[in-house]
């Protein structure tokens, strides 16, 4: 596991060192979902490849989701995970 130090500037903004952002294939214009978990900051990445949300929604009950939808459902499920790990309640992400 690689460890980075990074300084938050004076307007809160801390930049995301440049092979963090290449192992993580992060583009100018990415989003990310932030929670805390065990006073610990998570940062996500929201840029799912489409092939990993097959089938996540399952069948919709009124005909196909809206994309406002979809956006939501993405945002739930981006930090999910590490909620999970953590028992925390799932209304602590941040979206």
């Amino acid at each position: 596991m690689k460890i980075w130090e990074v300084t938050m500037s004076a307007k809160g903004q801390i930049t995301i060192p440049k092979e963090m952002r290449d192992l993580l294939k992060l583009s100018p214009g990415d989003q990310f979902v932030y929670s805390v978990v065990d006073e610990e900051i998570v940062f996500t990445p929201k840029n799912i490849d489409l092939k990993d949300l097959a089938g996540f929604l399952g069948a919709p009950p009124n005909g196909p989701a809206t994309l406002e939808e979809i956006d939501e459902a993405v945002a739930q499920a981006a930090g999910a995970n590490v909620l999970s790990a953590g028992g925390d309640d799932p209304s602590d992400l941040a979206a």
